[in-house]
């Protein structure tokens, strides 16, 4: 009995390492720019658009397109990119590209030749750090700054909203998520911001408090639920109601500290930590991995995008991009 015991425990321990596919190897892939076509192993960001193709925002090298074969890259000496610090990227139902720079502006592109770009200097736009860009309904561009509020595109003008002429309470807005029912909520330095049916809302309106500041990135799961992550704080679910609040001192996420979170297709709720690796949730266990426990070599995670295919996508500070399934890696 004892012996049968013992092989139970080893086979349970067996499944468990087989679940997180450290014993898999086409589980991980990994691209640096000595075994890729990335131009530099610091990446910013990754989305993929309704073609299917990767766009990849890099800190220092500019913009790279990977089609799962092959490499593209459009940089300031090749392409009307105007600066090469990629920090947001979205794209619209014909795969035309808003890319937000660090230095450059608003950068619009049609993913083949065409650029189009807004800056301080040719239009109403604030300022030309841009911090996210989305995309509403009628396909105004909204674009966060770093510290000159929030700026509305509409196709002729532009509106700016900030601390002076709003319910903003810093001008730097970090992120904007914008719905299925085309309703905003800011990212903020001080606390979330809600536009709902066109009216601007506290949290104090809507009768919350979110307990934390300095929201660096917003995702919905797939029941609509808001994913928040804060950068010197937790990970926090909204249901419209109620906040669901994951910290060290309430729940047993291991970390804390976050630049992203975002829902995979199995429900797995995946954030990525600047300093500490990347932590995942099924819903009642959290999980931690690091460069101590896992493939990964950099703690420093950027941001994590979950494709079409399920693949995760971290992007590291010193050493490119990790993509990790549990069903194999594919593009």
């Amino acid at each position: 009995m004892i012996f049968k015991n013992q092989l139970i425990k080893i086979l349970l321990t067996l499944l468990l390492w087989n679940s997180v596919s450290f014993l898999q190897t086409d589980s991980w892939q990994h691209f640096d720019k000595e075994n890729s076509g990335l131009p530099t192993n610091t990446i910013r960001c990754v989305t993929q658009d309704n073609k299917g193709i990767y766009w990849i925002g890099t800190w220092d090298a500019g913009l790279v397109k990977f089609d799962g074969k092959n490499w593209t890259v459009y940089n300031t000496k090749n392409s009307g990119l105007p600066n090469n610090c990629v920090y947001s990227i979205t794209y619209d139902k014909i795969g035309k590209l808003y890319i937000g720079t660090m230095g450059g502006g608003l950068a619009i592109f049609d993913g083949k030749k065409s650029w189009k770009i807004f800056n301080e200097k040719n239009s109403k736009m604030p300022e030309n750090w841009i911090y996210s860009v989305a995309l509403d309904k009628k396909s105004n561009i909204w674009v966060g700054t770093n510290s000159e509020g929030l700026a509305i595109f509409d196709g002729k003008k532009w509106q700016v909203y900030n601390k002076t002429n709003s319910i903003l309470r810093d001008s730097k807005v970090t992120y904007i998520n914008i719905d299925k029912n085309d309703d905003k909520l800011l990212g903020n330095q001080s606390e979330l911001v809600f536009i709902i049916d066109g009216k601007w809302k506290t949290e104090a309106d809507m009768r919350i408090d979110t307990l934390e500041g300095s929201a660096y990135w917003i995702s919905e799961t797939s029941s609509g639920k808001k994913i928040i992550s804060y950068k010197y704080g937790g990970i926090t679910i909204f249901d419209g109601e109620n906040f669901q609040i994951f910290k060290k001192n309430n729940s047993s996420i291991p970390i804390e500290g976050f630049y992203s979170a975002i829902e995979d297709q199995q429900g797995i709720i995946w954030a990525g930590s600047f300093g500490e690796g990347v932590v995942f949730f099924n819903g009642s266990v959290w999980e931690h991995w690091n460069k101590k426990n896992s493939p990964l070599k950099d703690d420093i995670v950027f941001n994590i995008f979950a494709d079409s295919k399920n693949n995760k996508w971290i992007s590291t500070y010193f050493n490119g991009i990790y993509i990790y399934n549990e069903a194999g890696v594919k593009f």
